[in-house]
């Protein structure tokens, strides 16, 4: 069957409705594009045409985008040039159809659909929550290459072209129509009426006229956007811009921003042509990495993680012990999610401090999506707080967020297990204790597993869900579904010293303590690892999680894995002198407010009396990058992931390793493992044990494997 159909709802006006019969979402690609083209022959014959409505067949959902495994299967640019242009032929016929187009968007409205919508004369959209429209294809390392470079700078001008095309964002309705991407939003009972009513508008206009296009609004948009000096100087300041913070590592924006820069003042044919460059992105290292970090990350927001029998247990109250900044971030996500939360802490100001704290979160988020008041009130009301364990039995599941310290969490869960029934979820935020040895003490360790974030919590997509060693299916396929509700990536992970995350960040960071120790500057360390892609050097990630913290982790994953962690005594030294990070003012670094720097009383402090200047700061990189990619292999040969796959996704999301790399495994696949085996055997003969090969990457070297995955 095809995936378009005409509709003739009245005489005169036809419907171009996608509708693929073997998929959920309407998706494009080469046989959809076939089909488009034949319905399009259709409407080119139709004698008595007034107006065409491009409409979605699938309740709530307009057009998702290209299919993506397509995309991640294509090694040919040639093959990419083929499709794009038959795709720019295709689009260009709805263009040129004698009667004027209208698309009629509900529901999502993503890449390709955004483009495909793009080639009418008008749109229209539902202004309903679930209507997002955008183009997020540089997340996927390409550009809008179906016309969307083209078309869009021509519609909404180029500032608020550049803006979509190079964050990826989506709008929803009232956005869209605010910057001029579409016409109207209207009520989704609406949409066709207000279709019908736009085309009879459009139908009254000269051909000439029917196309939507950009009017500056103003005399700062018009020198922006309407003359060359204010568009070539909006091109140079995002391409610099764009450069800073992507460090060059990703050609997908700089090749969006040269597109769109050549295609003004072309025509639509002529600059489409330009779009064809995204054939060399799609075949490129940097599209096939993001690509695998989108489908692995669907697998972890939708994979089964026990037997698909299994129900997941409701959770609509949430009881939360510990009221600091993980805690107050872990119950603004809930209540977002329409989750009650019940906040305990045993001193009162803690509590005000974290309703101060959620309420800030909820303000943040409300100023950047522009939500309405009473939206923002209602989130707040569903936070309470106690200073006793008083509601907590009407809570679903409870989250433990105090202090790592084993003790003072195993009595908070018996208090716990004393008040919540029986069938209640129990799990604790735990970064770096034992998930057994916290459920040692309860009657019922089957419901308890760990529930571990990030921080910011707002911010990070990962959590770690520990599976200890009587948590049940049902708390873990629970625990899992909340974790999803929450909009987080859930990576499931057993019980081992550092759980994934912290596990392979503990040698990355002991690494640069060992190179801080032989003479080399902070400033060059951290300079290294940001220009192999990582957000914050280690010293910046030291200061900003709290060199306590830091030294705490150290010191029981260094009991654990004695050969390969030391025990940082250089972190204790900072901790007695009261320099915990950007907590205190100083750390690795002076702080001043947001502004960072060197502080030159740290080597004094340490005995550091060697200075050394590194041969380059890849020399660097590669020794604090060697050891993550061993602890990763360390981590599979225990078991401590289900696969390859997803310890990249936890590294990326958790940890900010680039996602242009793909993960440190696939990163060691891109680099070879007998290379890297072989840099590792070195490194172990200059600098110790440490650097000792995991058998896992000895066995791939050898038999000439890889890691693989998706």
């Amino acid at each position: 069957m095809s995936s378009f159909r005409i509709e003739w709802p009245e005489p005169g006006i036809a419907h171009l409705v996608m509708d693929d019969p073997e998929r959920k979402l309407n998706v494009l690609h080469e046989g959809a594009i076939a089909d488009l083209e034949v319905a399009l022959g259709e409407l080119e014959q139709a004698s008595e045409l007034r107006g065409v409505v491009l409409r979605s067949g699938k309740p709530g959902s307009f057009v998702a985008g290209a299919d993506v495994n397509v995309i991640a299967g294509i090694t040919d640019p040639a093959q990419v040039v083929s499709i794009v242009r038959r795709a720019h032929a295709a689009f260009q016929r709805i263009a040129a159809l004698r009667a004027p187009t209208l698309a009629a968007i509900d529901g999502v409205c993503l890449g390709g659909g955004t483009e495909l919508a793009l080639a009418c004369d008008s749109r229209i959209a539902s202004e309903e929550p679930h209507t997002q429209i955008g183009l997020p294809e540089v997340m996927l390392g390409i550009f809008p290459a179906f016309g969307g470079v083209t078309r869009l700078p021509r519609l909404v001008g180029v500032s608020a072209a550049l803006d979509l095309v190079l964050t990826g964002r989506s709008l929803d309705a009232r956005r869209a129509e605010r910057i001029g991407l579409i016409a109207r939003a209207v009520p989704a009972a609406w949409l066709i009426e207000a279709a019908h009513r736009r085309l009879t508008e459009l139908g009254r206009l000269p051909a000439g006229r029917r196309r939507d296009a950009y009017r500056p609004n103003g005399a700062v948009p018009w020198l922006v956007d309407a003359t060359a000096p204010g568009r070539a100087l909006a091109f140079r300041t995002t391409r610099a811009t764009t450069i800073r913070r992507s460090g060059g590592h990703y050609p997908a924006p700089l090749a969006a921003i040269e597109v769109m820069r050549a295609g003004i003042g072309k025509t639509v044919e002529e600059a489409a042509r330009l779009e064809e460059r995204v054939g060399e992105l799609v075949v490129g290292p940097v599209c096939k990495n993001l690509i695998r970090v989108f489908l692995v990350s669907e697998r972890a927001k939708k994979s089964p993680v026990a037997d698909r029998g299994i129900e997941p247990r409701k959770i609509a109250a949430l009881g939360l012990v510990g009221t600091g900044i993980m805690g107050a971030g872990i119950a603004e996500l809930a209540s977002r999610s329409g989750i009650r939360v019940r906040m305990r802490d045993v001193r009162p100001e803690a509590l005000a401090l974290a309703l101060r704290t959620v309420r800030g979160l909820i303000d943040e988020r409300g100023r950047k999506r522009r939500s309405k008041p009473y939206e923002l009130d209602g989130q707040m009301a569903r936070v309470t707080v106690t200073l006793e364990m008083d509601g907590f039995g009407c809570a679903d599941a409870a989250i433990e967020a105090v202090v790592e310290d084993l003790e003072v969490k195993r009595r908070v869960f018996a208090e716990l297990e004393a008040r919540m029934r029986p069938d209640a979820l129990l799990a604790t935020n735990t970064s770096s204790l034992s998930v057994d040895e916290l459920a040692a003490g309860l009657a019922h360790p089957e419901r308890f597993c760990g529930f571990h974030f990030f921080n910011p919590v707002h911010r990070m997509p990962l959590v770690e869900v520990v599976r200890g060693a009587k948590t049940s299916h049902a708390t873990l396929v629970t625990a899992v579904a909340l974790a999803r509700r929450l909009g987080k990536t859930p990576v499931v992970v057993a019980d081992s010293p550092g759980f994934v995350v912290n596990r392979i960040l503990t040698p990355y960071l002991g690494e640069a303590m060992q190179l801080l120790e032989e003479g080399y500057a902070v400033a060059d360390i951290d300079a290294a690892m940001r220009r192999f892609g990582m957000p914050m050097g280690p010293f910046e990630v030291f200061d900003e999680v709290g060199i306590d913290v830091a030294h705490k982790a150290a010191g029981v994953l260094g009991k654990a894995f004695p050969d390969r962690m030391g025990s940082a005594p250089a972190l204790g030294k900072l901790v007695q002198a009261g320099r915990l990070g950007k907590k205190t003012g100083r750390g690795f670094y002076r702080h001043r407010g947001r502004k960072r720097e060197a502080d030159p009383a740290l080597g004094g402090l340490l005995g550091l009396a060697r200075q050394r200047t590194p041969q380059s700061l890849e020399t660097l990189s590669e020794r604090m990058v060697l050891a993550m990619i061993n602890e990763s292999a360390y981590c599979l040969d225990d078991r401590v992931v289900a696969d390859a796959d997803m310890l990249d996704l936890a590294m990326i999301f958790g940890a900010g390793f680039p996602p242009f790399r793909g993960g440190p495994l696939r990163h060691a696949d891109s680099l070879g493992l007998p290379r890297v085996e072989s840099r590792l055997n070195a490194l172990r003969a200059e600098r110790g044990e440490r650097f000792r090969p995991a058998s896992r990457i000895v066995g791939l070297a050898a038999a000439g494997g890889s890691f693989g995955g998706i």
